[in-house]
């Protein structure tokens, strides 16, 4: 794999928008050519370091203070892992050492932006989230049943690990790496290793305990101290009152009383600091770090207080802004995005996602046909999406489709389900050479396809 050399900063965070302080939270700013997030950590107090992949390289941004500074690493994307520590990233990479498989490691410090090389004989091939490096540097290997741990780049103790050993994430404050195994999850703390009661494929970590990819906060010791939120990207807690994103807001829980914060994202991803934490979010290229107090908000006045959900905590969600086809959920005009279709669903209490055929999740940019949407509340709602004209799925209406659909009139592709429906662009109830005639009118610019399958 060819390296480019670590250049100076290539972007300075530009805040496009900073906005007055509000009761317990300000949006600092936004970053361009920021791109998918892959993970948020604490770095130093109360500063944080997100890592993103940008075109084909790894980048990372630093807070500082109230503005951030978006770093490109110069490391392809294809690097088999990342680690954070809490100060430096880590990248492994597999390689040869004399003729046996090792693995190279690229330490990066957030701090200074300089990174050091070295070469692991562990006679280990590194797979994604196989490894990991703790707060004192040193490093995790899963093998089979075993963890190998690396201290100052020399091979030393294994330890076996019951329930076969699935991934490693290292905690930002200590020495201790939670594995997660396909039995639960435990912790290695030096060369011992305990077992918590827990079962989670995700674990975020903070000062006093975690969170994982379900929703739930605990201690470090494993005992569930809160539960509910839906955000999938980690909760955080603070003297006694505990924040998640839930039914598409920021919910601040003390006392078993329920308080809304702001809207959020439920894709955000929670960091905890020691005096504020940050939510970041993403709208395509574009990040938005977000800062909150983490003091509980039970002490601000009411005239600063943000509104509550104690009134009305039942879910709903509203469809009137769409046409409902049995399972088909139509009405969508092409390059219709994610976030404004939950926009129009409206949904109060209750998470909207997104998945593509192949059951990825989608999280902004434009949905088409075969799109599964999911509103979770006390009793799930699922409907597939329906762009009619949009038969390959990419939410758009173009040549690719009319291939699609020469391709069925030419029997040698069969169009089925969602695609089926999308097909009938007339809506008289089949696929024939009349919605080949509206589809290329549409093409050509001289009409339209209606949307609503009632008309």
């Amino acid at each position: 794999m060819r390296m480019r050399s670590l250049t100076a900063v290539i972007f300075l965070l530009i805040c496009v928008t900073v906005f007055s302080y509000k009761a317990f939270g300000e949006t600092v700013c936004t970053i361009d050519g920021c791109g998918e997030i892959t993970g948020v950590y604490n770095f130093g107090d109360n500063d944080f370091a997100a890592v993103c992949i940008n075109d084909e390289n790894y980048c990372y941004c630093v807070t500082e203070g109230e503005s951030v500074v978006l770093y490109d690493t110069g490391i392809s994307a294809n690097t088999n892992v990342v680690s954070y520590n809490g100060g430096c990233l880590y990248f492994f990479e597999n390689t040869l050492s004399g003729g046996t498989p090792a693995v190279k490691v690229c330490r990066l410090d957030c701090g200074s932006n300089t990174r050091s090389y070295s070469v692991i004989n562990t006679d280990i091939h590194v797979l994604w989230d196989k490894c990991a490096a703790d707060r004192s540097g040193n490093f995790y290997f899963i093998e089979n049943d075993d963890v190998q741990i690396v201290r100052n780049n020399v091979p030393e103790e294994r330890i076996n690990i019951d329930g076969v050993p699935k991934a490693l994430i290292p905690s930002c404050f200590d020495d201790r790496v939670y594995c997660v195994t396909q039995r639960g999850l435990c912790v290695i703390e030096g060369g011992d290793v305990f077992e918590l009661p827990v079962r989670s494929e995700y674990v975020y970590t903070s000062a006093d305990g975690f969170s994982d990819n379900h929703g739930n906060v605990y201690s470090l010791g494993g005992d569930l101290l809160c539960g509910g939120f839906t955000g999938v990207h980690g909760s955080v807690s603070s003297n006694g009152a505990f924040f998640g994103i839930k039914g598409g807001r920021l919910v601040q829980i003390y006392n078993e009383k329920e308080t809304a914060v702001c809207d959020m994202d439920e894709s955000a991803f929670l960091c905890m600091g020691s005096g504020r934490f940050v939510s970041v979010s993403q709208n395509g290229d574009t990040a938005e770090f977000r800062f909150f107090d983490n003091r509980p908000i039970y002490a601000a006045s009411s005239s600063s207080s943000p509104t509550t959900d104690s009134e009305d905590k039942s879910a709903s969600f509203s469809l009137e802004n769409f046409c409902v086809k049995g399972d088909f959920l139509c009405g969508i005009p092409p390059e219709t995005t994610a976030a404004r279709i939950k926009q129009l669903l409206d949904p109060k209490n209750c998470s909207v996602r997104f998945f593509d055929s192949n059951n990825n999740e989608k999280k902004s940019g434009a949905v088409g046909t075969g799109y599964k949407v999911l509103i979770s509340d006390e009793n799930d709602s699922e409907y597939t999406i329906v762009v009619y004209g949009d038969l390959s799925g990419e939410g758009s209406v173009n040549t690719m489709d009319r291939r699609k659909l020469m391709n069925h009139f030419l029997k040698n592709e069969s169009l089925t389900g969602a695609v089926s429906e999308a097909a009938d662009m007339n809506h008289d109830g089949k696929t024939d050479l009349k919605d080949l005639v509206m589809l290329n009118f549409s093409l050509n610019g001289e009409g339209s396809i209606s949307q609503n399958p009632n008309k």
